[in-house]
């Protein structure tokens, strides 16, 4: 949620940036249903992604998409977190 970027944003006292991972409901679906042990158990999917909030456009963060593979995925965020910390100092 929002509020709570908003709320890490002030308790840093520093610029925060954030990595949203967006995936379609049914990869995270599969995703989730091939965790052995997971705590999220897959009945609260839907009810976890009514309630989240993508980032705005005046929020420092990074929207990637999880159907890239992890490499590429971690590649993207280090760039462009590379990328922020230079133009901020």
């Amino acid at each position: 949620k929002k509020s709570y970027r908003l709320a890490i944003a002030r308790a840093a006292g520093r610029p925060v940036s954030f990595i949203h991972l967006h995936g379609s409901r049914e990869l995270l679906a599969r995703r989730i249903a091939g965790r052995k042990g997971h705590f999220m158990p897959p009945a609260l999917l839907d009810s976890q992604l009514a309630t989240l909030e993508n980032p705005d456009t005046d929020e420092r963060a990074l929207t990637l998409d999880i159907a890239e593979g992890p490499e590429e995925i971690v590649a993207n965020a280090v760039a462009w977190l590379k990328q922020k910390d230079a133009s901020h100092g």
